[in-house]
């Protein structure tokens, strides 16, 4: 099976992507069923971009803090949490070893 390949595009046009299609989701448009499933799996997979975009900034904030600090402590659960990680393979604090 062949990998997807991505391509680099315009934040700005993810967002009217995203906005389009929860609009033509969620208003009372007469759509047909293959334009509903398109628009739903659509929506979803900007849903997935976006919530990959915010992990991956608060890993970045995470790991730019000053080791040790309160606030790389709280990028640290608050990235732990957006990962899905369970709670109990999380720490209360970082290891440094």
């Amino acid at each position: 099976m062949q990998k997807d390949k991505n391509i680099k595009m315009p934040f700005s046009f993810l967002m009217e992507l995203y906005v389009l299609t929860s609009r033509l989701v969620n208003y009372d448009y007469d759509l047909d069923p293959d334009i509903a499933a398109l628009c739903k799996s659509l929506e979803s997979q900007v849903e997935a971009k976006l919530n990959a975009m915010i992990r991956r900034d608060t890993f970045t904030k995470y790991k730019v803090a000053e080791p040790g600090s309160e606030e790389r402590e709280i990028f640290r659960h608050q990235y732990l949490k957006l990962a899905e990680i369970h709670n109990d393979w999380v720490s209360n604090i970082e290891a440094f070893q």
